[in-house]
């Protein structure tokens, strides 16, 4: 008996590197404005691209049209902003992130919850993760969206360099 109960357990905790792949919820600098991503693993990265804009109402997202002051996001549409990220068994390290606001690139790694749904991604300007800040991210449980083709999915030249 007691050693089922430890076999459960050491199945509960494992995590693979396809675990962070799936649609998320990204939220935005303005408040209750969230972009909907995808998260794919690749040849033994994973990258992550965005494909939606919606803005929150109450529990609901409801999509919303991009405007013109708002162009970053429009351009960012299928565009790879986060990449490379290495599995190393217990999280994701080595990952490079655009931010379309500033046009700069910064370190990433990323860890997920012990229930997989929330996705904590650390940006940061130096590559010992001290300076920077946390961002979390949401798994989207019952897409109703639908994430692009893989032939419309593009890299950001900022992240070509890095």
């Amino acid at each position: 008996m007691m050693i089922n109960i430890f076999m459960v357990n050491i199945f509960a905790n494992d995590i693979s590197k396809y675990d962070i792949d799936g649609i998320w919820e990204i939220p935005e600098e303005i408040e209750g404005q969230v972009s909907i991503g995808e998260i794919i693993t690749q040849d033994e990265k994973s990258f992550a691209y965005a494909f939606a804009y919606t803005r929150r109402d109450g529990d609901k997202l409801i999509e919303r049209e991009i405007r013109n002051e708002e162009s970053n996001a429009k351009d960012m549409v299928g565009k790879v902003f986060l990449s490379n990220l290495e599995f190393n068994g217990k999280k994701w390290i080595n990952g490079r992130i655009y931010n379309p606001n500033n046009g700069n690139v910064y370190y990433a790694e990323a860890s997920l919850s012990p229930d997989k749904n929330v996705l904590a991604i650390r940006a940061t300007i130096d590559s010992f993760g001290f300076i920077g800040v946390t961002l979390y991210w949401n798994r989207v449980k019952t897409p109703s969206y639908t994430p692009l083709s893989r032939n419309e999915i593009i890299l950001i030249e900022a992240l070509k360099e890095n």
